[in-house]
């Protein structure tokens, strides 16, 4: 291929160390020398000393969600709370779990992959502040 893509945070699903080098395995297997990785993941955890609260349209009416953040240094593993409201009344509960890879990681599994990166930068296009990167690498092996 030409490019590959890895967007909508989807690497952040993979959890376990030797599972990154695997999936970055696959991009090289299926790059052409030059051909660009285009990818998107979190480079740094979302921590808020509070839950947030807000509004979600649904077709049934609106329900509420409360959304808190846990972050575990050691696996590197920010997981998402979530309480629903719904416009029944009655009420559901959900967790998201993402793997955070810091910028110097992922351009470490990268380069062992056969990537150089090229650009890292975030959602505002204004340089790596986190908590989301667009990464673009080039295969050079």
């Amino acid at each position: 291929m030409d490019a590959v893509t890895c967007l909508g945070n989807s690497l952040s699903y993979v959890h376990d160390n030797d599972d990154i080098s695997k999936v970055f395995g696959t991009f090289a297997a299926h790059a052409r020398p030059g051909a660009l990785l285009v990818l998107c993941s979190p480079v740094s955890p979302i921590t808020r000393p509070e839950p947030t609260s807000a509004v979600v349209g649904t077709p049934d009416g609106p329900a509420r969600v409360t959304i808190g953040y846990e972050w575990d240094l050691r696996t590197q593993i920010n997981t998402m709370h979530r309480r629903w409201v719904l416009p029944s009344g009655d009420e559901a509960e959900d967790e998201i779990r993402r793997r955070v890879l810091f910028p110097r990681e992922l351009e470490s599994y990268a380069l062992a992959a056969g990537f150089e990166v090229v650009e890292m930068i975030d959602e505002c296009e204004t340089g790596l502040t986190g908590p989301i990167a667009h990464t673009v690498a080039r295969y050079i092996c």
